[in-house]
């Protein structure tokens, strides 16, 4: 599912190393100095009478697009607070991520604890309005931009819940720390960590986490990286001696003279005997791939989902002595075993491209032992795998007293990957490739009586047994099990 998430932490990597700004070469002195002639005539003689500010907020813009590197930015005494309190999940606000919806942005969660929620605003409500004003056609940094503001000042959003009539609900900005690790033990002891960016703490919450998950009788681990654009690179090195040997490679730095720096992990792992899965998307970026590489680079974890974001370049902050500071790119990253990711991404190991299935297939990866079975009620649209009720529903057609089922979801969900190529439907099984067919030209027809309405390939019952799913019907129910052996 293609989800156009505002997500709180941009793609980034970023390191600590506070450099001290160079002395400037007689060359670079001689051009700042018409720079500084050519804003002093600015100044004194243009029409629009620009005021400093302005020439030398224009000369810094310049002098980042020249850079041509889209990572670059120059923070103010006063953005730089700000942004070091975003890398770390303190935040001024109502507590909200938001969607981009067809016509109006939608809730997409809620944190706990913060005025939102106290405030009864749920994951799907439709934000029609804030202050009055109609949300149609603003994009997602509009909608944010209305909604923040500073603790204690009032916002009041617009909201559409269902079919009910809008509501109005005032809300008190707060100060919000969004925690950026989260867990839960999952059936058959498997633990859950969702990490949704790498702020100062990460690496310290996340060996707490594992910890007080095995203590619960953990036996084996879902890392979730969907979503997470990144942040401090110290915390995913952290975060990778947990499973891996102290003074382990965990990623190496290559300069712009090609010199490589090795970094290695530096304490006694914790997580050193799990069965690890990592998810990963294609929003998955820096920090999370640093880590999801490393992992799967020494074969800890395999990686289920889609391809990561590919963003394999490390960027610093140096202080100016104005009090802020200039954000640039100074190294690109190798994951332990030599790969450049950059602008290229992390396979992973086990394509699922349904959102709603991508935990639910991590965890079939860590108990093979249980045949997956997808039960979903035609008459109520509720769908479960392995008795766990999934946010999707599955519709089914009929034709020719047969049932057709939608292709995608129903193959990911029995631990089967699923691509289109050049107009041809292939079929994996791991590695292997069991079935594969020709698209439909029309909408219908084809070798295997594949139908595509709405955009939806359908497949024939038929087709499903030649794949080793069994289907048993019961009323308006039907239920699909696959046997992996």
């Amino acid at each position: 599912m293609n989800r156009r998430i505002l997500i709180l932490v941009c793609v980034l990597l970023v390191v600590f190393g506070w450099f001290k700004p160079a002395q400037a070469a007689d060359d670079l002195e001689s051009d700042a100095a018409l720079v500084l002639e050519l804003m002093d005539l600015m100044h004194e003689y243009h029409l629009n009478n620009p005021d400093a500010d302005t020439l030398t907020n224009g000369a810094i813009q310049g002098l980042l697009d020249s850079l041509e590197d889209p990572y670059a930015d120059y923070f103010s005494a006063d953005t730089l607070k700000d942004y070091i309190d975003s890398l770390n999940g303190y935040l001024e606000g109502i507590g909200i991520e938001i969607l981009a919806g067809e016509q109006y942005p939608c809730v997409y969660s809620v944190i706990p604890g913060t005025p939102a929620a106290k405030s009864g605003i749920m994951a799907g409500d439709i934000i029609v309005a804030v202050d009055g004003k109609s949300t149609v056609g603003w994009t997602l940094a509009d909608v944010v931009e209305k909604i923040k503001g500073p603790s204690g000042s009032v916002v009041v959003l617009t909201i559409q819940r269902g079919e009910d009539d809008s509501l109005d609900v005032d809300l008190k900005r707060a100060d919000i720390h969004l925690p950026s690790v989260h867990q839960e033990m999952l059936a058959g002891q498997t633990g859950y960590i969702n990490l949704t960016f790498f702020g100062s703490d990460t690496g310290r919450e996340f060996n707490k986490a594992v910890r007080d998950l095995k203590a619960a009788g953990m036996t084996s681990l879902i890392i979730d990286l969907r979503n997470n654009g990144g942040g401090y690179a110290q915390e995913a090195v952290d975060i990778i001696g947990d499973f891996v040997a102290k003074d382990t490679l965990a990623v190496s730095t290559v300069d712009r003279q090609g010199n490589r720096e090795e970094v290695r992990t530096w304490d006694k792992p914790v997580a050193d005997s799990l069965p690890v899965v990592v998810i990963v998307n294609e929003l998955s970026a820096s920090a999370s791939e640093l880590l999801a590489g490393a992992l799967q680079d020494y074969k800890i974890a395999s990686l289920v989902g889609t391809a990561t974001f590919g963003k394999g370049v490390v960027q610093t902050i140096i202080p100016l002595s104005s009090g802020g500071a200039l954000k640039m790119t100074v190294f690109k990253y190798l994951t332990p075993a030599g790969q450049d990711i950059d602008s290229v991404g992390l396979t992973p190991d086990h394509y699922v491209f349904t959102w709603e299935l991508q935990k639910e297939v991590a965890w079939q990866t860590l108990h093979p032992e249980h045949m997956p079975r997808l039960t979903f009620d035609l008459a109520t649209g509720r769908t479960t795998l392995n008795d766990r009720v999934l946010e999707i529903n599955i519709k089914a057609r009929i034709k020719d007293g047969a049932y057709m089922l939608p292709l995608r979801p129903v193959l990911e969900a029995m631990f089967y990957q699923v691509f289109w190529q050049d107009g041809v439907i292939k079929v994996f099984a791991g590695q292997k490739e069991v079935w594969r067919a020709n698209l439909p030209k029309g909408g219908t027809g084809g070798q295997s009586d594949i139908i595509v309405q709405d955009g939806v390939s359908y497949l024939p019952e038929n087709i499903l047994r030649q794949l080793n799913i069994d289907i048993s019907k019961e009323e308006s129910k039907i239920t699909l099990t696959r046997s992996m052996q």
